[in-house]
């Protein structure tokens, strides 16, 4: 039997195990189901948090997983928006490449005791709804192909946005460590 304390980290778990069925649905176009795997990605970003704060189940591995499900999944389905030109290649280059620099600095200030100085902050917080609100609308891409048009220009938007707020917010991290004298 599972543990009520536990379904946080399993609904964490399974964010990173949807990543290469989403691909699988998206390769052999079934769209709606791929679709409804980022819906599922989107809520359960958001009920592992909730449910580990409601149950009192906050633990190191939660949050060491549930970032690196959210990296995992959002650059496996951006890496494909580009790949079917959805997405800037540029954008998701900054997207990905400003995760993998924060990620590095979380590990150097965690080796060295200072791993509260690099919480996430509010406006990483909504960089990362402003990239789920890209995905989502830019899922629906060949779903609605008589609106793609639209959908692909506010999609694009939220994914400028979010990128905007990922050099921002990145930056900032930078100087904080630096500050910190911990680089």
């Amino acid at each position: 039997m599972i543990k009520l304390k536990a379904i946080p980290n399993i609904l964490t778990i399974s964010r990173i195990l949807a990543c290469p069925i989403w691909f699988m649905f998206v390769f052999y176009d079934y769209h709606i189901i791929a679709f409804s795997l980022i819906l599922f990605a989107v809520f359960t970003d958001y009920l592992d948090g909730f449910l580990a704060r409601k149950l009192d189940s906050l633990t190191s591995t939660g949050k060491i997983l549930d970032p690196i499900a959210d990296k995992i999944f959002m650059t496996t389905v951006l890496v494909t928006f580009v790949a079917d030109y959805r997405a800037s290649s540029a954008l998701v280059i900054i997207l990905i490449s400003r995760e993998i620099v924060i990620s590095g600095l979380r590990e150097i200030l965690s080796e060295k005791g200072k791993s509260s100085i690099l919480n996430v902050s509010f406006l990483s917080k909504i960089k990362t709804a402003c990239q789920f609100i890209s995905i989502v609308l830019l899922s629906l891409i060949p779903i609605f192909k008589e609106h793609a048009k639209g959908i692909e220009y506010v999609g694009s938007l939220f994914l400028l946005l979010s990128t905007i707020l990922a050099i921002y917010t990145g930056y900032k991290y930078v100087i904080l460590t630096i500050e910190n004298k911990s680089l």
